[in-house]
């Protein structure tokens, strides 16, 4: 009997028997990925999760240049990114990191919404393979969709960011203590707050120390009252019948029987919205100490609401010792607070009596913030 022999490695043609030329396997990279988002809904104003993942079933390494299209260009931005780095636009640069086969590669981002809609979320991965090719890896679209809840009764306070943390904005006749250091960012908050309601045509009261900083606006609407506490706005601030001069803060009287006069003579309160902006709070409390500046606000706040009037009261708590501050706030329905965390400001929602919020920070841009052209023109981006 014959034996058959079986070789892998031969190739058997008629009678003769050819060995195979033994050949390497090439080299090659698979690069797989997914992006997932762990709830197909949020609200807008929410932050939410997102993962992108990327695995490498090759057998050589593939070198990661960046990532495109984190999240769509409209409606989101991007609030934190895998080891702190900073995305150009929605293109992350991750250096040229390398995956090695059979390894998996997970980024976790943290993404604001802002505004409603249904988003198709698509990144794409920038890889090399080898050198000088270049290829793109197109992650399945993970979707979601923002709603944006607007409650019953609510103010708006003219930043859209802001408006959607409250569900449509300060609840009416609400008096909001806003708590801040000293920063441009406060002033472009309270410049919203105060054009917002004079565009819309609402009485408008605002009571500060500031001589020159409101007075276009008040000559631009009458229905936007400017009452200055400053001996120096009589020499330079001009005589309108909507601007009250008044010499300062260290007596209340003074200050109380122009601002009381102003709020009876407009009568009971109307259906549309009023708001004050009080923005000499904390120079009353260094001038009269807690219990005098309680005194008065529960006096003003009674005299506000029963006239329809949504408040924002401005201070900065580092400018007195805790326990007047606290004394003080304890008077407000609300407290928001603006402060700095890693060289940017932040705003966040404190309380809100039994009212609804969402409890993210926000971050503040003066770019967005800012107005388009003067303060008379009113337009606002994006709003």
């Amino acid at each position: 009997m014959k034996k058959v022999a079986v070789l892998e490695e031969a190739l058997l043609m008629g009678p003769k028997v050819y060995m195979k030329k033994h050949t390497e396997k090439m080299p090659t990279v698979l690069l797989q990925g997914k992006g997932t988002i762990p709830k197909p809904e949020v609200l807008a104003g929410e932050i939410f999760n997102l993962e992108i993942e990327i695995a490498n079933f090759g057998t050589t390494p593939a070198t990661l240049h960046g990532i495109e299209e984190i999240i769509p260009c409209c409606g989101m931005e991007l609030m934190t990114t895998p080891e702190g780095r900073r995305p150009e636009g929605s293109y992350l640069d991750l250096n040229g990191k390398v995956l090695e086969p059979t390894m998996v590669e997970k980024l976790r981002f943290t993404v604001r919404a802002l505004e409603k809609g249904t988003y198709a979320i698509s990144p794409r991965v920038v890889y090399m393979v080898g050198v000088g090719v270049q290829k793109i890896l197109s992650l399945k679209p993970a979707t979601i969709e923002v709603k944006e809840v607007v409650l019953p009764g609510r103010v708006k306070t003219g930043y859209r960011e802001f408006d959607n943390l409250l569900f449509g904005g300060i609840p009416k006749k609400y008096a909001v203590a806003l708590t801040s250091i000293s920063c441009d960012e406060t002033k472009l908050l309270i410049n919203r707050f105060l054009e917002k309601g004079a565009r819309e045509g609402e009485i408008t009261f605002l009571i500060t120390v500031e001589t020159r900083r409101w007075e276009k606006l008040a000559e631009e609407f009458p229905n936007f009252n400017l009452f200055i506490c400053n001996p120096q706005a009589e020499t330079t601030v001009a005589a309108l019948p909507n601007v009250v001069k008044m010499r300062g803060v260290e007596n209340l009287t003074d200050v109380n029987i122009p601002l009381f006069s102003a709020l009876r003579k407009l009568g009971a309160s109307s259906g549309k919205p009023r708001r004050i902006c009080i923005e000499i709070l904390s120079d009353i409390l260094l001038q009269h100490r807690a219990v005098q500046t309680r005194r008065w606000l529960i006096g003003l706040a009674a005299e506000l609401k029963s006239r329809g009037f949504t408040s924002l009261a401005i201070m900065n708590p580092h400018m007195h010792p805790a326990e007047e501050v606290q004394a003080v706030l304890d008077l407000f329905d609300g407290e928001i607070e603006v402060y700095e965390k890693e060289n940017q400001k932040f705003l966040r929602i404190k309380k809100m009596y039994e009212q609804d919020y969402i409890e993210n920070e926000l971050p503040l841009r003066k770019t967005k913030l800012s107005t388009t052209g003067v303060a008379r023109k009113l337009r606002y981006q994006n709003y």
